[in-house]
């Protein structure tokens, strides 16, 4: 039980950070603007914002939920990480898929769309991270 509230706290602290840097990078860094990659690619400032904001929020998290949550773990970090990163791979599709949807088809606001993303597929990660990540 205790470890579910450890877990709690430490992800809703990566994810107040996760929602900060997006807000801030999507309004303030990219100014709400597409990014042009050399003329080939466009990439729209809600998912650069969500690149940007995930990789920093993984990063905290990783670090909160390691020292915080799954201290018993007796796997070498770097294992930890690698495993880690893998989880979050599969999460950062579920959450760009979410927030797409959330975005283009019910027309919510960026960031609204991300914190509820955020927040709705934080609990899979606990289940994948306390019996894989963290074994």
């Amino acid at each position: 039980k205790s470890k579910i509230i450890r877990y709690l706290i430490s992800a809703g602290l990566a994810t107040w950070v996760d929602v900060v840097v997006y807000f801030v990078s999507f309004n303030y860094l990219y100014k709400k603007e597409d990014i042009d990659i050399f003329g080939f690619y466009t990439v729209s400032a809600p998912t650069a914002s969500l690149i940007l904001s995930y990789t920093i929020g993984l990063l905290t998290n990783f670090t909160l939920t390691k020292f915080l949550v799954f201290k018993e773990s007796e796997l070498e970090t770097h294992k930890q990480l690698f495993r880690y990163v893998m989880v979050a791979i599969l999460v950062l599709c579920l959450n760009y898929f979410l927030m797409s949807f959330l975005i283009r088809q019910l027309e919510w606001y960026p960031t609204l769309a991300r914190a509820v993303s955020a927040v709705s597929i934080g609990v899979l990660s606990f289940v994948v991270h306390k019996s894989f990540s963290f074994k």
